[in-house]
């Protein structure tokens, strides 16, 4: 029993670490999505509370209607967390280079 589990969590591990190293083989793949959501996030209110340029992290992921759902943000306020989700939230990704159920980390730089 002892081996079985030894051999299931080496199993794991090596599957992971196999996933890691192979990153995307086409780091251009993603211009038409960035470019559309650029478009999308482009026109942002001037928020009052920023004191400094903040950039955020942004993770995405694409559902079965190729619809943009925000899975998280990295950012600590509230206000620029609800823009980014407000405004990509179930938003039609026309670009096809993104396939659905696949995600995407970008990052976002909001100017004071």
């Amino acid at each position: 029993m002892r081996k079985l589990i030894l051999s299931v969590v080496t199993t794991l591990f090596l599957t992971t670490a196999f996933a890691a190293e192979n990153p995307s083989d086409k780091p251009a793949d993603y211009n038409e999505t960035y470019k559309e959501i650029t478009k999308l996030l482009n026109t942002y209110p001037s928020f009052e509370s920023l004191n400094e340029d903040v950039l955020v992290r942004v993770r995405i992921a694409l559902n079965e209607n190729r619809e943009i759902v925000v899975m998280s943000t990295n950012t600590i306020n509230g206000d620029i967390n609800y823009f980014i989700k407000n405004t990509l939230n179930y938003k039609k990704l026309l670009a096809a280079d993104l396939e659905t159920g696949n995600g995407l980390v970008f990052l976002v730089k909001f100017t004071k």
